[in-house]
């Protein structure tokens, strides 16, 4: 299994700084790695330049990518021109977009997930139009985001609405989301009804609510790590119902994906969001070379072993 990172935007012959902790991991775990330019695909469409460091093979070597996020038609041509030179990403384009937008994988989780709606971008985004969708809401809370994210760390500002049916408060959240996202709106925008999840605490800088929350991730549908979300907050020594959610797991169309859980005051645990492993990151508290050792492990066979609970870092 090869690891594919993303090159440094001042030095593209060197990983990016944000993944340096990883290479390390990776190199102590004797995998290879190749690095590919993403200011080249992703800002300057240059995808030969993009690949410049990745060697070619006539036999097809397996790859698993981790770097930044990018859409899913930049995703496709990554996938597709490393296919030209022997590389397979673990997930298709299909895939990628599948676990990386929430409406496409809405329907996989909607039973298990706060209620959610969309408009889709390009649609209309006037006031009259997003107080139509969030009439199911009443006037409970909601809480704005795009398909992929949300603008959680100004919490009050462009992300936290208190009342679905006050529209004076939805314009004056959605038009700062917008300010801050600087026109830049990934699938379109996306209310979901907002739930009291136990807390744990509130994020030093933004006044964020901290919420009982871990990040699982699944290889080939089965969990292979679970690490606590917040590297800030006081956890329990509390681990979440996997067998619960590995259930859900086998309807997600992915072979490589994240899934971010949370305990709730009134519902229990519930699926906050899926995601695509390859451009999830890492908590600070992680154990990134044990990180490797399981992907790789357990990528080279379908008997996977036992799941790894991190819990180093929890207070």
């Amino acid at each position: 299994m090869e690891i594919i990172f993303c090159a440094d935007p001042l030095n593209p012959k060197s990983v990016d700084s944000d993944y340096v902790r990883e290479v390390q991991a990776v190199s102590a775990c004797s995998l290879p790695y190749s690095i590919v330019d993403y200011e080249a695909l992703v800002n300057d469409n240059d995808i030969s330049r993009a690949l410049k460091q990745i060697p070619k093979t006539q036999k097809c070597r397996p790859a698993i990518y981790r770097g930044w996020m990018m859409t899913p038609d930049k995703y496709a041509i990554l996938y597709h021109a490393l296919e030209n030179e022997g590389v397979k990403l673990i997930n298709t384009p299909a895939q990628y977009q599948h676990s990386h937008y929430l409406p496409e994988n809405y329907p996989v989780i909607q039973n298990v997930t706060p209620k959610t709606v969309w408009i889709k971008k390009g649609d209309d985004f006037s006031s009259k139009a997003i107080m139509k969708i969030l009439d199911p809401f009443g006037t409970r809370p909601v809480i704005l985001k795009d398909y992929v994210k949300s603008q959680k760390h100004y919490w009050h500002e462009a992300c936290f609405i208190p009342s679905a049916a006050n529209k004076v408060a939805v314009s004056k959240v959605v038009q700062r989301f917008l300010e801050l996202q600087g026109g830049l709106i990934e699938g379109g925008l996306v209310f979901r009804e907002y739930i009291a999840f136990e807390s744990i605490g509130t994020h030093p800088k933004s006044g964020m609510p901290l919420s009982l929350e871990y990040r699982i991730f699944f290889l080939k549908k089965k969990p292979v790590m679970v690490y606590p979300y917040w590297d800030e907050g006081k956890y329990p020594y509390l681990a979440p119902p996997i067998e619960v959610f590995r259930e859900i797991a086998q309807r997600v169309d992915s072979q490589f994906f994240t899934m971010d859980v949370a305990k709730s005051e009134e519902f229990g645990w519930l699926i906050v969001e899926l995601g695509d492993a390859q451009v999830a990151g890492l908590p600070d508290n992680a154990n990134v070379k044990a990180f490797y050792e399981r992907l790789y492990s357990d990528s080279t066979t379908d008997d996977l072993a036992p799941l790894v609970t991190a819990f180093d870092g929890i207070n």
